[in-house]
């Protein structure tokens, strides 16, 4: 949730940058070809880096989705390596049990 209300926070700077120059270019002392030519490169150059910061997070939320299909991976692996070593010990103590519940009965029935 936090990481979302950092990212409309960083658009929300660049769409007023954007603007803020627009603006400026636009009050400048300057013929009105120029402003627009200087207003386009902006706006190009604008959004290229929009472009180029956009294709660079949607990396790293693909690097981050892979590394924490991992991570889940490996915790998964983990615990059914534990459940199956904690079935296998139930199952010794179990048959561990019986065999003493047997003997226990062959002693009171012999008596």
């Amino acid at each position: 949730m936090r990481d979302r209300r950092i990212g409309d926070g960083a658009g929300l700077f660049f769409l007023g940058i954007a603007i803020g120059a627009s603006v400026a270019l636009l009050t400048a002392p300057a013929s009105g070809a120029n402003t627009r030519a200087r207003l386009r490169r902006r706006g190009e150059d604008v959004a290229d880096y929009l472009i180029d910061t956009g294709k660079d997070l949607m990396q790293t939320c693909e690097d981050l989705c892979e590394r924490g299909a991992e991570v889940a991976g490996d915790t998964a692996h983990e615990l059914s390596v534990k459940y199956r070593k904690l079935h296998d010990y139930s199952k010794e103590l179990l048959d561990e049990a019986e065999s003493i519940l047997r003997h226990a009965r062959a002693v009171a029935i012999g008596r």
